[in-house]
């Protein structure tokens, strides 16, 4: 009798056939990974991408960000604020010109 030799994959007994099988998968899914990226120079290309990215992000400190953040929040307050001033002095200058043109109509 002719048998078919055995791998043992994670303590399991696996026909080689089947390993053949799996790997035949795992590497056509890899390919199809690949393909999605053809346009960016492959899936090697991204993960290059990615690393670059990584690097420059890690030199940006949180506290930097979050400094940043605090001065753009408090610049938003002060311009609210000056917003607010401004509405106020249109709505008093509405208010005072009514004020004159309905003085000055019933005169």
């Amino acid at each position: 009798m002719c048998q078919v030799p055995r791998v043992i994959v994670q303590n399991v007994e696996t026909d080689s056939a089947d390993v053949r099988g799996q790997l035949d998968r795992i590497l056509a899914s890899y390919a199809e990974i690949d393909r999605r990226f053809d346009q960016v120079g492959g899936l090697g290309s991204v993960v290059s991408l990615y690393e670059q990215i990584r690097r420059e992000l890690a030199r940006v400190s949180y506290d930097e960000l979050d400094r940043m953040t605090h001065e753009i929040k408090g610049i938003i307050d002060a311009l609210l604020k000056l917003d607010y001033e401004l509405r106020r002095v249109s709505n008093l200058k509405v208010a005072f010109d009514a004020g004159v043109t309905g003085a000055g109509s019933t005169g």
